[in-house]
Order: structure tokens, then sequence, then C-alpha cells
């Protein structure tokens, strides 16, 4: 008896609890106190997420503070939980229509036209025409452009193909929609992101075999936005050979899909179906020696005399195509060549530590935690040191870490060597691991100087071209959010050179700020060659710069050479824009030039010699004692190491 009253007070409580937070919320409408409201709603929900009323007046609450999107999913889910309540349900399509899924309006519209109440079917028949009418108006406008048009097929008329298709899908014709997609992708068939669309559309139709193979020829693309979004809509399953057939069927010329083919056939120890592949594989890119080399083994095998001793087949570099699989993203192909790896040598480290990062990246922390333990115990001092690392902050231990960035530069323009630097090491919190892995607390010194201003104090006026001092100071850092990071520092800066007249020797420094960097396509060190693209963005507060924010916005473009075992070569295009809030003639300033970076390679991942010519020109010429505009030819080093 007992038991049964105790199930029976837990089973009313969250009744009970859900029924006083709905009060509040309708309480708080009252006194038109909505973020009040809201949170209510929300606390209600989650004791109630299935009754269908809450959500609907959560969502005319969220239209009172403009939460048009919020509101929409909350209609949504009323409409769900109760398909009879066609005010939920002509609520949701009216906003659908509102905020970009015409799509989903128009199929509401539709549904409640044929089967709501007279005065439903007589809102959702307009609101139906006024989204469907000017469709088909557009449908039958292209078609005619394209029926008076002397060679559908000519790349001129890509644009019309395209509003069809994308008219089509909205109209919910899909057919016409596949066929379009099909044909503004025999069309432009670089532009892979067409095979996204064509994949949706015939997903709905329930082709979903040739869906599949779209996906699968976007997910090998060389774009990388591509690539990422079609293996978000995949199975997380390898294809098998035949799909990777469908799929060159529809993109032939994907070098990167008829690759992986090749060596899966390979790996299969089919050599006839391999050596076709990498024949096909080499009459696209020639150039491509990997490809050759396995061919010419291949070939080998079939032309051995009989009488020859029996020669291996090729065999396939597990580890190497394990690593490539992983730089790409490619997490499960990646998982299974090193497994092979690790299968052929148990004991090599770096594929213990690959499989380590493998599955961190495949959100398997337990079996990344496994794999780096196992490679914390290399005899390789530097796979050790990575793997340690990676296994406390995997287990919550984070440890004191020492970073190290030099920075020197030659300028022509100011015949000048300059250096800036910085030592810094992390000082994590006992006892607080939770904040330690969201911030990092550190004590730091910075150098800031030039060989010039070293050598005049005999002038009677000097011109200081660097801040000449080491820079003591503490701070803290936010741990790196999709490609930002924030942080402070607070410190004095201590003046190297004792004839220095225009500031005190030493002086407080605080400084601070946020910075986002992000690359994309082959970057410097890549394997392989090809364009990429970079920006590091800045903005940082200097009290010593008559507390000032100065603005840093720099861009480089261009393409990567890959020119042996880990050495690379970039040609790049440089464009930097420095802006502060005083307007300071020195602090504004745009910059655009050629360049040329260097990775040579012995050297670590993070160094790298650099050349670039620039033409500048100051944006603010008040106060300016120099020419408007200037050239310049900078000789850098680029240094940086944690351990």
């Amino acid at each position: 008896m007992l038991v049964l009253l105790a199930a029976t007070a837990v089973q009313m409580f969250p009744q009970a609890q859900a029924k006083a937070d709905l009060q509040q919320s309708y309480d708080a409408l009252a006194r038109k106190d909505y973020d009040s409201a809201i949170a209510f709603f929300r606390a209600a929900l989650k004791t109630e997420p299935a009754n269908a009323a809450i959500h609907k007046d959560f969502a005319y609450t969220l239209l009172k503070t403009g939460e048009n999107r919020q509101a929409r999913d909350e209609f949504a889910a009323a409409m769900k939980l109760d398909p009879k309540d066609e005010s939920a349900s002509l609520e949701y399509a009216f906003l659908a229509f509102e905020t970009g899924k015409a799509i989903e309006a128009r199929r509401t519209f539709d549904a409640l036209r044929k089967s709501g109440t007279p005065a439903t079917r007589t809102t959702a028949e307009q609101a139906f025409q006024n989204i469907d009418r000017p469709l088909a108006d557009g449908v039958a406008r292209w078609k005619q452009i394209l029926a008076g048009a002397a060679n559908p097929d000519d790349i001129s008329l890509f644009s019309a193909h395209w509003e069809l298709a994308n008219i089509a899908e909205l109209r919910d014709d899909l057919p016409l929609a596949a066929d379009q997609y099909e044909i503004c992708w025999h069309l432009k068939p670089a532009m892979s992101e067409i095979l996204l669309a064509l994949a949706r559309v015939l997903g709905q139709l329930g082709r979903l075999e040739d869906a599949h193979a779209a996906l699968l020829a976007a997910s090998r693309s060389p774009a990388p936005r591509t690539a990422e979004l079609a293996r978000e809509q995949m199975d997380a399953r390898y294809p098998y050979p035949y799909e990777f057939l469908n799929a060159l069927r529809l993109d032939p010329n994907n070098v990167a899909l008829r690759r992986e083919l090749a060596f899966l056939y390979l790996a299969m120890h089919n050599e006839r179906e391999a050596t076709d592949q990498f024949q096909q594989l080499l009459a696209v890119a020639p150039g491509d020696e990997a490809a050759r080399r396995q061919l010419d083994a291949l070939n080998h095998l079939k032309t051995r005399p009989a009488v020859e001793p029996s020669v291996p087949a090729p065999k396939v570099d597990s580890k190497a195509l394990g690593e490539k699989s992983l730089a790409l993203g490619y997490l499960a192909d990646a998982i299974r060549y090193l497994q092979q790896a690790h299968e052929q040598n148990p004991d090599d480290p770096e594929v213990m530590l690959k499989l380590g990062w493998a599955y961190n990246e495949s959100k398997d922390d337990s079996e990344a935690i496994e794999w780096f333990d196992r490679a914390r115990h290399a005899a390789d001092p530097a796979i050790a040191a990575e793997a340690a690392k990676a296994y406390r902050n995997l287990k919550g231990d984070v440890q004191p870490a020492v970073t190290v960035w030099a920075f020197p530069m030659y300028s022509l323009r100011w015949h000048d060597l300059f250096s800036y630097a910085q030592i810094k090491r992390t000082i994590p919190l006992p006892g607080l691991n939770a904040l330690n892995h969201l911030i990092s607390f550190y004590v730091s010194t910075r150098f800031s100087g030039d060989v010039k201003s070293g050598l005049e104090a005999s002038v009677a006026q000097p011109q200081y071209l660097s801040e000449s001092s080491f820079i003591f100071g503490a701070g803290a850092a936010s741990k790196t959010w999709h490609h930002l990071t924030g942080w402070l520092e607070a410190g004095e800066s201590v003046n190297y050179l004792p004839f220095r007249r225009d500031e005190a020797y030493a002086i407080p420094d605080y400084r601070g700020g946020l910075n986002f960097a992000r690359g994309f396509g082959h970057l410097l060190g890549s394997p392989t060659s090809g364009l990429f693209y970079e920006t590091a963005n800045d903005a940082i507060y200097v009290s010593r710069f008559d507390k000032d924010w100065l603005f840093y916005s720099q861009h480089r473009s261009g393409r990567t050479f890959a020119v042996g075992d880990g050495a690379s070569v970039q040609t790049l295009f440089n464009v930097n824009f420095v802006h502060d809030l005083k307007n300071q003639y020195w602090a504004e300033t745009l910059e655009m030039g050629p360049g040329v970076k260097v990775h040579l390679p012995f050297f670590p991942a993070n160094v790298y010699f650099a050349t670039d010519l620039l033409r500048g020109v100051y944006l603010d010429n008040r106060y300016n004692p120099r020419k408007p505009n200037y050239n310049d030819i900078r000789v850098s080093l680029w240094y940086a190491i944690t351990k």
C-alpha cells in the first residue's frame, strides 16, 4: 500500500509542478512580463512536453516578443500533437512562409484548403493561391524561355535551368526539379553544391539509390563546405563498391572518388577492377604519382614471365590512406584504414595516436582515451608528449603548458629588423577543472623591439618604430570556440632602452581582445596541392596607445604546392586592413600585394618563412608627416610551439 501511495505521489508531483509553472506563465502574461512568461512556459514543457495547448500558448507568447522562428516551431509541435487544431496549423503555415519555409507552408495550406472547416478552407485557399500562383507563373515563364532557346543545353542558359529547378521544387513538382538540377549539373559540373540539391529532391521522390550517389559524389568534392554538408547527411557505414560506381556515373571526373574506389578494389585484391580505375584516374589526373606507381605495380604483375618467382600483390598503404582520410575529415574511412594499419604493425605509436584523434573527432572519447593512453608510452618523445596532453585533456586533468611564439621580420621600407615574441605558461586553478576547460589562466612575458631604435641614442628626436619593451603580465584566455578566442592581460611594460625619452622606464600595460582565424582548402603543410584561403582578424585594446582599440584584418588567398615529403610552398595575394577608434594616421592603412610562404620538411608544423611585396596607402592623412602611399618588402619567420 505504501509503495502504491508513493508511486501515485511521484506521478502527481510533476503534474502539480507543471500546473504551477503554467499558472505563473499566465500571471506573467497578465503583467506583460513576457520574459518571465517564456521562462515558466519552458519549465512547464519540460514536465509536460506532449501538451499541445502549452505549446500553442507558448507560441503566441513568443510572437509577442518577435521570436517568429521559435513560435513557428512551437506551433509545429502543437500541430503534430493535435492534428485537428486548425488554428495552430494555420499559424504554423503563415509563419513558415514568413521564415523562409515556403515548401512547408504551401503543403500545409494545400492540406487545410481540402479538409478544414469552411472558414479555414477559405483562408487556406487564398493563402495557397498567393504562394502557388507566382510559382506557377514562374514555371511557365522559364519553360517558355528554354523552349525558345536554340540549344537548351547551352551553358549560357544555366541560370534559366537553375531558376526553373528552384521554383519547381518550391511548387512540389519534384520530377521537374530533379530533371532541371541534373541539367544544371551537366552544364556546370564544377559547382558541386548542385549535387546537394539534386540529392535532396531525389530523396523526396523515393529514388534513394540515386540520392545516395549524389551525396557520395558531393562528399568527395574538393569544396570543403559541400563535402562536409554531404557527409552529415550520409550513413556512418562505409560505401560499397557499386555505390562508388553509381556516384562516378554521375561525377566521372571526381578524382578523390575514383582514387578511393581504386584503392578499395586493391584492398579487396580485385586487381582487374583496380587497374581499370587507376587507368581512368590517370586519364583525368595524369599527375597523380601514387596512382601511377600502383598502376605500374599492377601491370608488372600481369606481364612478368611464368618462370619468374611470384611477386606479392602490391600492398595498400593503410597508414597513409588513414592519415589522408583523417586530414580530409572522412572519419569513418580514417578509422577503418588506421585499424588495418594497426593490425599490420601493432607497435606503431603514430598509428595509435592518429586513431586517438580519429575517435576523438568522431565524438567517441572512450575509444580515443584508450588509444591516447597507448600512444603516450611511445619511445618517440614528440608522439608521447602529444598523446599525453590529449589523454590528460580528455580525462579532465588539465596540466600546465608552455607556449612560445616569435615573429622576426625585416622591412625594406624602414630598413629595420623587428621582432615580436611571447612566452607564456598556463596555470590551471586547482580543483576547478570545469573552469580550466573553459578559460586558461597564464603568466606571460612579451617582447616588442627593433634594431634601429636601439642605435638612435645620439639623435635629437629619435623615431621609435616599436615599443622597445619587455612586458611582464598575467592574463586569461577563453578556449577557442568556432575559431574565435577572447583574452585579456594586465602587467608592466619595462623599456630596455635607457635613453628613450618619450615614455617612462616602466609603465602599466593593459591589453585584451578577440581573435578569429580560419583557413580553407590546401593550407601550408598540406600533403596535396591546391587552392587555399585564410583569414586572421583581431580586435585589440592596448592601454599604452592612448587607450585605443586596434582592428586588424588579414586575408591571404592563392595556391599551395606540395613539393616533397612535408615540404610545401604557397604563392599568394595579401590584403591587409588596419583601423583604430581614434583615427591615428599610422593605424589607418590598407595594404595589398603578392607573397610567398615556404614550409621546409624539417620544420615543425607551425614554422614557415614568408616574403611579401606590398603596396600600402594611409586611409587618414591628417597629421601624417609621410607620403600617403608606400611600398614595402617584408621577409619574416613565424615560429610557434606548445609543450
